[in-house]
């Protein structure tokens, strides 16, 4: 069983207590009914205040009480009968009860003494006597106990040397004295500090619902070790309620929470050792999504079993080769994070776990399961031969999916490392000096925004790539249509000179010839008229169909019929409006087509009508056939002209797209640039400061200079002068206005090289190139030659990054982080994961390689990591376990049949885990001693 939270009181009073508030419940001989009680009738009453007692303790949430009138426990058998039976009614039934007694001691400092819950009558009363109290004088029969007598002979410090005296009772009892601030009963006054020194106790507690908080200063540093006058070990103030009312109305208020994994002594002993992570006064929370439990069947290494998983730190120990590391790989497997199903190229024992994946579970057909707890609800992931391996899901209502192993990751994120991985992904985040790698290591959605901002990148890039290809086309359609405008501009001078060695016609003929000149220009109108309708009308009926697919509303939610009823107006009125627009304009298409077809038809005629006119030209047939041609060229030119002017986007809209483009890049990669100074310094925090970065923005011109390389390929720049050069340029005027510059320049050069043949202008400016390439005209007549679509791709997309150098700080020193030690690497990044909320985080051996001071550091950070993600770790150093209180320990070892087997697991509450720890671990005695140090037991 692993420690768990539990709701407590550990200072409650019975009716017994002569300061009870209400109706006691009869003793023997008193007044009941008009009659003498006898022990039954006292028996009976004292029943009931038992089953009302648990009634308030289920009412108020508790889990775990102890009953502690002033010397005695008359009253504990009762509850312990009330318990036993509701146990025996159900099995879900769940309230421990600590037998106990309130001491007052000489001076009349009181103190609370606390039983394991099994601990028989017999070996309490034993307890009693060696105290001093004396039991008939307790008048157990009596319905009040006599009033409270000072154990004038009872030094509270010496009373756990008295009671260890008892060999039955050691280890099976806990004293706490009463610290509070104020009052003649707490040891926490002035001039006490000398017993207080000498006590062996690990806690204390605090009466009337009081906790930590509401303690002084100078209180506090007594009981954290800072006044070295009263000893440098740690109390915690444990609250309780000193409830000793009918109505229990302050039982529980005392809000204290406590992490326990059985009913005794030592648990709570172990609480106060661990106080960081096992006593809360606040509602405790536990991680989100934790594994609850593991279950191997035919595995060539592990025996088959089932374990159950704590949802804080599990901490599987053993020696060497006793299966703690298959283990971890095994549950990393059913959760789709093994290195058999993540090619993990970049870690050198990926191979020897995915190899242990293959040989002990799929060869042998074995099959793993485990069950998982998110947000409250349980899943169940299976993994086995029968379906090749393929993750089955079993959701809370008992449905089933086959999700992919990549789906599966993304349904229950969980972070698998070992420690040596860490220390590799370390070093190549040091050499490479990029986020990518350590972004992981922060919080998930800093990763997923890294992704995303860096696709949003490339998109960008590509839109740049695009609306330049566009832009390209732009002119050369621009320059075809100048051509073909030119062509035409020929075609008609030639006409006209060709028609002016032709004798003069009719004053009737030339009207027919100018009616077909002037129709062949109509009708390269109308067909550039035609596409247009035509195209038109094609949109409108794709947009008709595209109406047609209506969205269902099958919901029976109160919203739906509203927006069903607004849905369906409009999609009324759209398909409608649609279906009307272009049942209109088929009229006005077919309008068109007839108006065209006149003309097409009076085309037809005219030129019948000129041939007839230029017939009449016999004696210059060579002449008239030679003008017919050059005509019929003309109507071809006309017609590609008119074709050509209505698909045509003028290069100035696509430059405007250009810019918007550009634009639209530099945006993104400023975002990013913001982003990574945000998460640079959540990467220092969450280091807790073993991680410092410098970060130096746009600094990294690597993509520039790789594009500028681009862009003069194979024209004899030299590149140390380029070089030169542009590091000149971009320290003084900044790398964007650089940028800016050098790709207009490299723009420029491709416009003029698309429309230089057309003999327009002069070669433009193109200052900023030159200088660059840093040659002579011959180079720069070179780069003008080879220019192409690509090369001004590459420099316009070419962006500046943030140059990142990162440090692991040693105390005051710091060091290149690739050039850290490997322990000081993976110290640095599971710092970072343990400092985050999150899925399961399973490492293998974390202390490999970490210095003892890390260890501790470690050690103390898993207080509160444990309280954000679950924690699953293989381990050898005793430190990590006992220090980091591990709410469950699984001892693992070989069999006799020379398979794997966790032999044991439970909470280092118990005596057996205790002893494995000290007899398998490394520096396990020297952990519990020094732990022995720092609280004095």
């Amino acid at each position: 069983m692993y420690a768990c939270w539990r709701k407590c009181d550990f200072q409650v009073h019975t009716p017994r207590d002569p300061g009870w508030q209400g109706k006691r419940p009869v003793g023997l001989g008193d007044d009941y009914n008009g009659v003498v009680a006898t022990a039954n009738d006292m028996n009976s009453e004292r029943r009931k205040w038992a089953a009302h007692f648990v009634d308030c303790c289920m009412w108020k949430g508790l889990q775990a009480v102890a009953i502690t009138d002033h010397h005695e426990m008359t009253m504990v058998s009762f509850v312990q009968e009330e318990i036993e039976f509701r146990k025996a009614q159900d099995e879900s039934f769940d309230l421990w009860l600590f037998p106990g007694m309130e001491l007052t001691c000489h001076g009349g400092k009181q103190c609370i003494i606390l039983f394991d819950a099994d601990l028989s009558l017999e070996w309490r009363q034993d307890a009693q006597s060696k105290l001093g109290i004396s039991i008939p004088g307790l008048e157990e029969s009596a319905g009040q106990a006599p009033k409270t007598k000072q154990l004038t002979n009872l030094h509270y410090p010496d009373i756990s040397e008295l009671l260890d005296r008892i060999p039955e009772l050691k280890g099976r009892y806990i004293v706490l004295p009463n610290v509070s601030q104020g009052g003649r009963h707490t040891v926490n006054t002035d001039g006490a500090h000398a017993d207080f020194k000498r006590m062996k106790y690990v806690g204390g507690y605090l009466d009337n619902c009081k906790n930590i908080n509401s303690l002084s200063r100078k209180s506090k540093q007594r009981l954290s070790g800072e006044a070295p006058e009263w000893g440098d070990r740690v109390i915690y103030p444990l609250p309780t309620s000193d409830v000793r009312c009918v109505s229990y109305s302050s039982l529980g208020g005392n809000n204290c929470w406590m992490k326990l994994a059985e009913p005794t002594a030592e648990a709570i002993r172990q609480a106060f050792l661990g106080y960081k992570s096992r006593i809360s006064i606040e509602q405790p929370s536990i991680p989100s999504m934790s594994v609850a439990s593991v279950s191997v069947d035919g595995s060539v290494i592990l025996e088959n079993g089932r374990l159950s998983i704590s949802p804080e730190l599990n901490a599987f120990i053993g020696g060497r080769g006793s299966g703690k590391s298959t283990y971890l790989e095994y549950i990393a497997f059913a959760l789709g994070m093994s290195c058999y199903d993540l090619d993990k190229k970049t870690y050198s024992g990926s191979y020897r776990l995915r190899d242990v994946i293959q040989d002990t579970v799929v060869t042998p057909g074995a099959s793993i399961e485990v069950d998982i707890v998110q947000d409250g609800a349980k899943f169940t992931i299976s993994r086995k031969g029968a379906n090749a391996y393929s993750p089955i899901v079993t959701y809370p209502n008992g449905k089933t999916d086959e999700p992919s192993v990549e789906a599966l990751r993304g349904l229950f994120p969980t972070v698998v490392y070992s420690q040596g991985e860490l220390a590799e992904i370390g070093k190549k985040a040091g050499e490479k000096s990029e986020l990518s790698e350590l972004l992981k290591f922060v919080r998930p959605e800093y990763k997923k925004e890294d992704d995303i901002l860096k696709a949003s990148i490339q998109d960008a890039r590509q839109d740049v790539r695009n609306v330049l290809q566009s832009l390209q086309e732009a002119w050369r359609q621009k320059a075809k249509l100048d051509k073909l405008k030119i062509g035409k501009h020929s075609l008609e001078e030639r006409i006209s000179a060709l028609k002016k060695t032709l004798p003069a016609l009719s004053k009737e003929d030339q009207a027919i010839i100018s009616l077909y000149d002037d129709l062949v220009e109509l009708d390269a109108k109308r067909q550039q008229i035609e596409k247009q309708v035509n195209g038109s009308v094609s949109s409108l009926e794709e947009l008709r169909n595209y109406a047609r697919k209506s969205i269902e509303l099958d919901s029976k939610h109160e919203h739906a019929q509203s927006i069903k009823e607004a849905y369906s107006g409009f999609n009324d009125m759209f398909s409608s409006g649609v279906e009307g627009l272009l049942k209109s304009l088929m009229v006005r298409k077919g309008d068109v087509k007839k108006a065209g077809d006149d003309i097409s038809s009076s085309l037809e005629k005219a030129k019948e009508d000129r041939d007839k006119a230029m017939e009449k030209l016999t004696a210059h047939k060579t002449v008239t056939t030679q003008l017919s041609n050059v005509q019929k060229e003309l109507e071809d030119i006309l017609s590609q002209i008119g074709n050509l002017e209505l698909d045509i986007v003028l290069p100035d809209d696509r430059f405007e797209e250009y810019k918007q483009a550009i634009g639209r890049l530099k945006e993104k990669v400023e975002e990013r640039k913001e982003k990574t100074v945000e998460w640079v310094k959540k990467i220092e925090e969450l280091s807790s400061g073993r991680i410092k970065a410098e970060v130096n923005v746009d600094s990294n011109w690597s993509e520039i200079i790789e594009a500028t390389d681009c862009v003069v390929a194979k024209t004899g720049s030299k590149e140390a002068i380029r070089l030169r050069n542009i590091e000149n340029k971009i320290q003084r005027e900044g790398v964007w206005s650089f940028l800016d510059e050098f790709r207009g320049n490299c723009l420029a050069a491709l416009r003029w090289k698309e429309i230089s043949h057309l003999g327009k202008g002069s070669r433009p400016s193109l200052d900023m190139l030159e200088y660059v390439i840093g040659g002579s005209e011959q180079t720069l007549t070179k780069c003008l030659e080879l220019i192409d679509l690509i090369r001004v791709q590459t420099i316009a997309t070419a962006v500046p990054k943030p140059n990142i150098t990162l440090y692991y700080c040693d105390a005051d020193r710091k060091i290149a982080f690739e050039k850290a030690s490997e322990g000081q690497r993976a110290a640095a990044l599971l710092f970072i994961l343990l400092e985050q909320e999150g899925g399961p985080l399973i490492v293998d051996q974390p202390e490999g390689d970490l210095d003892n001071k890390i260890v501790s550091d470690l050690a103390e950070t898993l207080h509160k990591a444990k309280q954000k993600r679950q924690i699953i770790f293989a381990s050898h150093n005793a430190n990590i376990v006992v220090n980091g209180s591990s709410e469950l320990v699984v001892g693992m070892d070989v069999t006799d049949s020379a398979k794997r087997k966790a032999t044991y697991s439970g909470a280092i509450d118990s005596r057996d885990i205790r002893e494995a720890i000290t007899e398998t671990m490394e520096g396990g005695e020297k952990a519990f001693r020094e732990r022995k140090e720092k609280y004095g037991f």
